[in-house]
């Protein structure tokens, strides 16, 4: 949707790649495996630790006989199963008593082999049970990971029915103003309903453009745009209203983007009030947005919106005006902490302006 700022696709960067190493690592622990996938790497991991131990003996000083085992049951234990980790440590400390602890091809115990095998079993028992612990917490992450990603979803699927049902009630209310003004005969009345039914209609057309519970802050030159088109749409006066637009890249904070939209739509139904009648053939709106950075930090933003018509009384003050446009655009504006002035442009027409700062 156009003036709105989507997320958009974020793609690994070489400081993202050590947590997507993480998190594959993560989903192949938590991989349910085949009860032949278990067999294939327990035995695999297995043979491949006793014959590095035998690769390594001769260089090998005395009293590492489990030295290849101990990764064998840590992987195991993680890539595979605990149960298939259990096996591969028994299996294992098996062999390294048989092979590489004396008296050699034999499985008696005497006391050093004895605290050998003992210092074994608490080392593996250690690594299987820290495993097992890190596997379950992660599971109960992932679960509560999950709750939290479809309480988000329930939340936003809510955000947006809701949005759309106010969007439509207040179509709905548009409307049924549209066909009361159609059936009224007093000129002022059918001129004030009218007015009303503008106002609700951009409401409703906001509403619309600004949905989304995640956005964080608003384009406002493209927001602007399509308000604009929209408020003339919605007012009218398309074939009589040519708009122009000098839109310097601005962003703002969401919350600010409803009570500016709902300024430039007032400000452009005045103009279009002020500078249409029988002497002008068309109304030229050019509408302007700038941003300048201020000495104490942020920035001050100006729009203006000025109009081809025959401008302002030479007495008139925005702060006494009785003009209900102009009223609401005010109270706006104090809403953005902001000053809205009206005043004659140098080479003809009215400026509206809106300063805030963002």
């Amino acid at each position: 949707m156009a003036g709105i700022e989507t997320p958009s696709q974020v793609w690994p960067t070489q400081g993202d790649a050590p947590q997507g190493m993480l998190a594959r690592v993560t989903e192949m622990t938590l991989a349910k495996r085949s009860l032949w996938y278990e067999v294939a790497f327990a035995a695999s991991g297995f043979a491949l630790a006793l014959y590095a131990r035998f690769l390594c003996d001769p260089i090998l000083p005395p009293g590492f006989p489990f030295l290849t085992f101990f990764p064998a049951v840590l992987l195991t234990s993680a890539f595979a199963s605990v149960r298939a980790g259990v096996v591969v440590a028994v299996a294992s400390g098996l062999a390294a008593r048989y092979f590489f602890i004396a008296p050699m091809e034999s499985l008696s115990l005497n006391g050093a082999s004895a605290v050998a095998m003992g210092f074994y079993t608490l080392v593996v028992l250690t690594e299987i049970l820290l495993i097992s612990a890190v596997k379950q917490a992660l599971l109960r992450l992932r679960a509560a990971q999950q709750r939290s990603d479809d309480l988000a979803t329930s939340s936003a699927l809510m955000f947006s029915e809701l949005q759309h049902r106010v969007s439509n009630n207040l179509a709905t209310v548009a409307a049924l103003l549209r066909l009361q003004a159609g059936q009224t005969k007093d000129a002022e009345a059918k001129q004030v309903l009218k007015v009303a039914q503008v106002r609700i209609d951009t409401i409703s057309r906001l509403q619309r453009r600004l949905h989304s519970p995640n956005l964080q802050s608003v384009a406002v030159a493209d927001f602007i745009q399509d308000m604009a088109a929209d408020t003339i749409d919605a007012a009218g006066a398309g074939v009589n209203v040519t708009l122009k637009f000098q839109l310097n890249p601005v962003q703002v904070a969401h919350e600010k983007a409803i009570p500016l939209g709902l300024i430039v739509s007032e400000l452009l139904m005045n103009a279009v009030e002020h500078s249409a009648g029988p002497e002008a053939a068309a109304v030229v709106i050019t509408i302007s947005l700038s941003q300048e950075p201020r000495e104490g930090g942020g920035h001050l933003v100006t729009l203006d919106v000025h109009d081809s018509g025959k401008g302002v009384p030479e007495d008139f003050d925005v702060e006494t005006s009785k003009s209900l446009g102009i009223s609401i655009a005010r109270q706006f504006a104090l809403q953005l902490s902001g000053k809205l002035s009206l005043f004659n442009a140098p080479d003809g027409g009215a400026i509206s302006r809106l300063q805030f700062e963002n």
